[in-house]
């Protein structure tokens, strides 16, 4: 047997450094996707913040908060109903025109977060009182009887549904409802606000009870809604579909922000 020249050299080659050779790669891939972000990651931040936006139709606790910060800054003098109705939206639109914000009735994180600030309760409380002579109220009336039918006819009809063009108890628009209330009084009036501002009765400096407050820009340009001053700094109206014929608080920023003068009808 020959043996050869030189002799073969024996290897040992140990476990762990076959199974570091094995899984380096896995190793490899693993910090990669430690130092990138997961695409399903990313998906599921998107998904969180989209929920966090409240919007008509949406209801529940997060929206029973949001109606509680807007009544502690005057603009949500309802129900806490956590139900994200017309009513809430006006007020988060009021609220939102009033801070500087996009006006698109959605509370998203800024609106979430002007509505938290200190800061923001602290400007509403000084502009309530700035606003304070901007609607000069008063409790007492002119024709005591004229004005106490006018008022209990308003009230008779609290709870009416609202529909657009009604006329008539069995549903009222704004307008309609004025209209209805005077007509049962035996006064004629124009159908429609800008009409009712225009031609209809007198202007006064401040309203009496029995007389009409006129609000601008609620929904367009102009004259464009109105309710019967009872005293109290509050007007029956006929509000919203969800609420009807109510009465209303006219000290809220939205009401203040919006009052056009009031006229009487005598």
């Amino acid at each position: 047997m020959i043996k050869p020249k030189h002799p073969v050299k024996t290897y040992v080659v140990s476990a762990a450094l076959v199974t570091s050779v094995a899984l380096t790669p896995a190793l490899s891939e693993s910090v990669s996707a430690h130092a990138n972000v997961n695409p399903s990651d990313t998906d599921s931040s998107i998904e969180v913040s989209a929920s966090t936006l409240l919007n008509k139709g949406d209801s529940g606790e997060a929206v029973k908060s949001v109606q509680s910060e807007l009544a502690s800054q005057g603009y949500y003098t309802y129900n806490l109903d956590g139900i994200y109705g017309s009513i809430t939206k006006e007020a988060v639109t009021a609220f939102q025109s009033d801070r500087g914000l996009a006006v698109d009735g959605i509370v998203g994180p800024e609106t979430r977060k002007a509505l938290s600030s200190s800061e923001s309760k602290i400007e509403a409380e000084t502009e309530t009182e700035a606003k304070s002579d901007t609607m000069t109220l008063s409790s007492t009336s002119g024709d005591s009887a004229a004005t106490s039918n006018v008022v209990s006819s308003a009230r008779n009809l609290i709870g009416s549904p609202y529909v657009s063009g009604g006329e008539t108890p069995s549903g009222f628009d704004s307008s309609g409802f004025i209209n209805y209330v005077f007509d049962q009084n035996g006064v004629e009036l124009n159908r429609t606000h800008a009409d009712m501002w225009a031609l209809d009765g007198e202007h006064v400096d401040s309203p009496s009870v029995g007389d009409v407050v006129f609000f601008e820009g609620t929904y367009t340009s102009g004259p464009s809604h109105s309710g019967i001053y009872i005293g109290n700094n509050k007007m029956i109206h006929a509000g919203t579909q969800e609420t009807g014929v109510e009465t209303a608080d006219l000290g809220i920023d939205y009401w203040q922000n919006h009052y056009l003068g009031a006229k009487s009808f005598d």
